[in-house]
């Protein structure tokens, strides 16, 4: 099906759901609002909004926008390396199960899709983002970078392999100026600036995927190697604790550090606290449970923690913009 024009340059001062779901055929398939009724012509974004592929297989997203709704939607996302520069605001998301954030302040964030995924967007009405994506399918990046010969390219080209990698780090001062560019005023006639955006576009890529290849811990984020090797540790054995979170006095001494030195450095690492990562990574498994085994309410506050089935409920709805029982229900 074809994209009708306003979708892949618009950047209108009001965005409506039905406007998000021709963007949606650029980057993936199946997208759809978790929970909420949403007439087609309602706004859910107002301000900048513009997306548009300006060569094949690669996509630059910039939004200067505010968020009109409280809503969770999702699709499949297409295979693609992800880059997001966040200047003010941010945005919280969840591939595959497995949550995503941008941190606070100037942020820079770069995540794998080496396969189709679930990405599930959550939007908080009032909530404004200052942002830019780059999206790069894997034809692009091999015809464009990955020319398979040299360490840097058969680095990069193991990199896009790794599914659901993903790495935050504080973005270098010429990150930000190329973001703030794209999202400025255009300086050239419309051919031209399309040219201007795709040099813009793989700056961005070129600069982050040197950063990753160099180090697990990008250049220009706090801390020293030793501590985001740890943080990063500390990180995975959360993901991969499936049944009882291990206790903050046990990380740290995994860790080889304090409570209070393994709480600074994770927040420094990953832009998130520790406390708050595990509470959303609870908060997500309690949603899959609801909506893929239909488990009671009670049951899932158990599993995220909650002694007390009104304070999960409340901040259930904080995080996802609907009930427990309307994600059970599919409402």
């Amino acid at each position: 099906m074809g994209l009708p024009p306003s979708a892949n340059e618009s950047h209108a001062s009001k965005i409506r759901h039905e406007d998000l779901v021709a963007f949606s055929r650029l980057v993936g398939n199946d997208y759809r609002a978790m929970g909420a009724a949403l007439d087609a012509t309602a706004t859910m974004v107002a301000g900048k909004f513009n997306l548009r592929e300006v060569r094949a297989g690669l996509l630059v997203h910039a939004s200067d926008a505010r968020y009109e709704h409280t809503v969770t939607t999702q699709m499949e996302k297409n295979q693609s390396l992800n880059f997001s520069i966040v200047l003010s605001g941010g945005w919280q998301a969840t591939l595959g199960g497995t949550s995503l954030a941008s941190g606070a302040g100037p942020s820079a964030t770069t995540f794998v899709l080496s396969e189709p995924d679930l990405w599930q967007k959550h939007a908080v009405r009032g909530g404004h983002a200052r942002m830019v994506n780059v999206m790069a399918s894997p034809e692009w990046l091999e015809a464009s970078i990955l020319d398979g010969s040299g360490a840097d390219s058969v680095s990069m080209a193991s990199l896009t392999r790794r599914h659901r990698l993903h790495a935050h780090w504080r973005p270098s001062a010429r990150l930000v100026g190329l973001a703030d560019r794209v999202l400025g005023t255009p300086l050239y006639a419309a051919g031209l600036q399309k040219l201007y955006l795709e040099s813009r576009a793989i700056d961005i890529v070129l600069e982050s995927l040197s950063l990753l290849v160099e180090s697990r811990y990008p250049a220009g984020s706090s801390g020293r190697p030793g501590d985001h090797r740890r943080m990063w540790a500390v990180r995975e054995r959360l993901d991969h604790a499936t049944h009882e979170t291990p206790s903050l006095s046990e990380l740290a001494r995994e860790a080889s550090v304090s409570t209070r030195t393994l709480q600074r450095q994770f927040a420094a690492v990953h832009g998130i606290a520790i406390f708050e990562y595990v509470r959303s990574r609870r908060l997500d498994r309690s949603r899959r449970l609801l909506e893929r085994e239909g488990i009671s309410v009670a049951q899932a506050a158990y599993e995220a923690g909650y002694s007390s089935a009104a304070n999960f409920a409340t901040a259930f709805r904080r995080r996802f913009g609907l009930s427990p029982r309307q994600a059970r229900d599919g409402v």
